[in-house]
């Protein structure tokens, strides 16, 4: 009898976990570029746990640029995705795209250009009589108007190139391009590829100055109709998934060499630490952590519309940022 018991005891706790399996909700999560410097953090929550423990199975894939993501999210090919706040609101703006961001990532832009190291480019203004690459939807583009114009420099005495984001890099060593239009974040990684064939890269950082956001988790509004829980749990997925990270960025850097195929642990080494740093050392994340501030959010439409012709120019950051307290 014990062990008949025994067996049925057995039975049940595997029909249970079995259950529980199969209660867990399969989400696509599509980078918008290629992983590595902050988005590992999100193949530390594979590894840690942040997103069984929250029911969900996902599956990170790689990006094809900002517009990318938002077009997947919004037809739902993927479910979630992360981009700049700002890409965000110009695609709600000018094609209604049904979209909201509902966590902000990095909350200070780190909006630059990348240069070779023994570029005679100090500042946005020798930018001038010179050439600058970038992708279509690239957001480091976005804003490089208001950073010319900050700086006193003239926009329209700049050649832009625009070449698939994976030539990109290739074009600046082989110097077909002056500059690269970038992240400040994704600079510190060029230039350990860089390093390796005896040409350094360094940026020109101007996005401190814009009070704005950068990398931030958006959905469809389809999905938050629909299923506001899955929003929520993994939205507390990826807030995990960065702070285990920031407390062991060794073992973030040894997760997504894991988990992407190709990928170069030496690339990562100085990539995710200043990433991590750069995402959550600062004054804004200190104040608000993964929370919304609804005047920064109002000032990055505002700096949008500067710098797009954006059709609907009345747009509110309930427009475009999802929180629980607006459904």
């Amino acid at each position: 009898m014990a062990k008949s018991c025994s067996t049925l005891a057995l039975i049940a706790a595997a029909v249970s976990t079995a259950t529980a399996a199969a209660a867990n909700d399969a989400v696509n999560f599509q980078l918008d570029w290629t992983p590595g410097g902050i988005s590992a953090a999100y193949y530390m929550g594979l590894e840690a746990g942040c997103f069984t423990d929250q029911g969900i199975d996902v599956t990170i894939s790689r990006g094809y640029g900002a517009a990318d993501a938002v077009t997947k999210v919004a037809t739902r090919v993927a479910d979630f995705s992360v981009t700049d706040l700002g890409v965000i609101v110009g695609t709600i703006a000018n094609s209604g795209a049904p979209v909201k961001a509902i966590l902000p990532i990095v909350q200070q832009s780190p909006v630059g250009i990348a240069v070779l190291e023994n570029s005679p480019i100090q500042s946005l203004n020798d930018l001038e009589g010179r050439s600058i690459g970038t992708s279509v939807g690239n957001a480091a583009i976005e804003y490089l108007p208001l950073g010319m114009e900050a700086a006193g420099a003239d926009l329209t005495k700049v050649e832009h190139i625009t070449a698939d984001g994976s030539a990109l890099n290739g074009m600046l060593f082989r110097g077909q391009i002056d500059a690269l239009a970038s992240y400040v974040t994704s600079v510190v990684q060029l230039n350990t590829i860089g390093q390796a064939t005896g040409q350094g890269v360094r940026a020109i950082y101007y996005g401190d100055a814009l009070n704005i956001y950068n990398a931030s988790v958006f959905t469809s509004d389809a999905l938050i109709a629909e299923n506001p829980d899955l929003v929520a749990r993994f939205s507390a997925a990826v807030q995990c998934s960065y702070n285990t990270a920031r407390e062991n960025p060794e073992a973030t850097i040894d997760a997504v060499t894991k988990h992407v195929e190709g990928m170069i642990r030496d690339t990562q080494v100085d990539a995710v630490p200043f990433a991590l740093d750069f995402a959550f050392n600062n004054p804004v994340f200190a104040a608000n952590g993964f929370n919304w501030d609804m005047d920064r959010v109002a000032n990055n439409i505002a700096a949008t519309g500067r710098v797009h012709d954006l059709a609907n120019t009345a747009l509110t950051p309930a427009d475009v940022v999802y929180t629980p307290a607006s459904q």
